[in-house]
């Protein structure tokens, strides 16, 4: 399950736009996203267990400043977070966008995905520079997957903060994660020291 989330949550990591705090401007941005993401994950040589390197250096490239990774892990350590150092913060930051780029790398192996849709929300939100985008995707198989993207505008970029799958949110899936560990093992270090380990160990179990 931890698996496909981060398969899907990734797809979509890179938000880049000019300023403009609306819907419309965050949804834009996800035609041109979505089209380079897609072309990315069903590139054959690229899914080749072999090029898991260089799928990782061009998810990175997709990604570049676009996804808030200081943000997403001070979330993930939830009420841990002001026992954090700001070291330990970014340490975090950093092991959190590397266990993303290789789990997503290692699973889109196995995932084909055909097309998508961009549902308009019902009502604006109240917040113009915090927006939730919709999106409907399809894989080849015929499943369709709904995922909610939070996006908040930050120095003139949409940033991306958080993602739902099919109900599942990544952000509280990865904070019981967390506090798992912190049970486990009590301080901050420990938990960012066996992350990676953690997080691979239940992935290839999802």
């Amino acid at each position: 399950m931890i698996g496909r989330i981060i398969l899907l949550a990734s797809i979509w990591l890179g938000f880049i736009v000019p300023v403009q705090a609306n819907w419309d401007s965050a949804s834009q941005v996800m035609e041109t996203a979505t089209a380079d993401m897609l072309a990315l994950v069903n590139d054959e040589r690229l899914r080749q267990p072999e090029n898991i390197d260089e799928l990782m250096v061009e998810i990175d490239k997709l990604v570049g400043e676009s996804v808030d990774f200081e943000y997403i892990a001070k979330s993930i350590m939830g009420k841990y977070y002001r026992r954090a150092s700001d070291k330990e913060v970014s340490d975090f930051s950093v092991v959190v966008k590397n266990t993303l780029l290789r789990t997503y790398a290692k699973a889109v192996v196995g995932f084909s995905f055909k097309e998508f849709e961009i549902i308009p929300p019902v009502e604006p939100s109240p917040y113009p520079d915090k927006q939730i985008v919709n999106v409907n995707v399809s894989s080849e198989d015929g499943t369709v997957y709904t995922l909610l993207y939070y996006m908040v505008l930050k120095d003139d970029q949409w940033m991306l903060v958080n993602v739902v799958v099919d109900g599942i949110n990544l952000r509280i899936t990865f904070r019981n994660q967390f506090s798992g560990l912190m049970e486990q093992h009590g301080k901050i270090a420990k938990v960012i020291e066996h992350w990676s380990e953690v997080m691979s160990e239940k992935v290839s179990g999802a």
